[in-house]
């Protein structure tokens, strides 16, 4: 049976993650079921006590266009030894994918062990691995193991959210709760925290962990001090409500187009799509029937990609048009999204 756990059903699931993620540390898991299951959700196929197939929804605040939506983090994909290849995680990853389309939640999104698992269901790259270059040895260095006083809670608070709201216009947003839960996690695995700061206040964050190899888990610096650089390919992204989405956007001339796109799970966004959109709002509405009249269909992942700013060359077929250069311009007039800054890894 597929349900969403309740508390006492969670700690069922402990066995099959411990089998999944073997290389976790004991610490590490125990931190993890005390922690992120106070207030996640486990979608799983459960059978009496026996978990065949499950996958958490970690929720995390991520701000786009300055807007803050309660997004799912999909992490912990997991099937028993038994039930691999045979549809258990297919139905629920279309469970959940089509839930949050009814719930209205603009996206999902993951860091995949192996991309190639996530393709076939529409998920696309957004973001590269953010990286940074800096030589921090001549500023003042703090190092924290334990919780800090709330006041140098909020200034590292401060720092991190001033800095990556500058230049992403798609990042988590932390608060007090996600830092003091962060810094359980990297003591989990017997990390700590660098806070750096010049003469006027924090220029540069960066935490590490690992209990037998010492690793850095992030790094964030002022933008005067260190230009971001990228990675590999790391987070990909699920549209699950594109009305929802969309009506954040803003466009540099009027737009006024149809979109058809084209998805094979998530039915209620298989269609077409009226999008009138200028510099300051945005209209998405779902229609029936258009006629012959011109229209822009894209298959959901490519548009993902595009629309996210991944790629520059859209991927898409210009239907019903008498002069496909135009549309082509008024969907270049849509304001693409600019910057993602999400480092979660758990």
């Amino acid at each position: 049976m597929i349900k969403y756990l309740n508390q006492k059903e969670k700690a069922l699931t402990k066995p099959l993650y411990q089998e999944a993620f073997f290389e976790d540390s004991d610490s590490f898991v125990n931190y993890y079921y005390e922690e992120k299951l106070k207030d996640n959700r486990i979608l799983a196929d459960i059978e009496g006590e026996s978990i065949r197939s499950m996958m958490m929804l970690n929720p995390y605040k991520i701000s786009v266009f300055n807007k803050v939506y309660n997004l799912d983090y999909i992490v912990a994909v997991a099937t028993g030894k038994e039930f691999k290849r045979q549809g258990y995680m297919r139905r629920l990853l279309n469970k959940a994918l089509c839930d949050m389309n009814a719930e209205h939640v603009p996206f999902t999104y993951l860091i995949p062990a192996n991309k190639d698992y996530y393709l076939p269901f529409d998920f696309a790259f957004v973001a590269d691995k953010n990286e940074y270059n800096a030589n921090l040895s001549g500023l003042k260095k703090q190092v924290i193991k334990e919780e800090p006083d709330k006041e140098l809670i909020c200034r590292i608070l401060d720092f991190i959210n001033n800095e990556v709201s500058k230049d992403n216009d798609v990042y988590t947003y932390r608060d007090e709760n996600y830092f003091i839960r962060d810094l359980k996690e990297i003591a989990s695995e017997d990390g700590f925290i660098n806070v750096y700061s010049d003469e006027n206040d924090i220029v540069a964050y960066e935490s590490f962990w690992g209990r037998e190899n010492l690793e850095l888990k992030e790094r964030i610096v002022s933008g005067e001090l260190s230009k971001r650089e990228f990675g590999k390919e790391n987070i990909m992204v699920r549209i699950t409500d594109i009305a929802e989405l969309l009506s954040n956007f803003r466009a540099k001339e009027p737009v006024d187009i149809i979109v058809k796109i084209n998805d094979n799970i998530i039915k209620t966004q298989n269609g077409y799509f009226k999008v009138e959109m200028d510099s300051s709002h945005s209209s998405i509405c779902k229609l029936a029937d258009i006629g012959d009249r011109g229209f822009i269909e894209f298959d959901i992942a490519d548009f993902t990609s595009w629309i996210f700013g991944y790629v520059s060359d859209v991927k898409c077929d210009f239907v019903n048009f008498s002069d496909k250069s135009i549309a082509k311009k008024t969907l270049n007039y849509i304001n693409k999204i600019s910057g993602i800054f999400i480092n979660e890894l758990v």
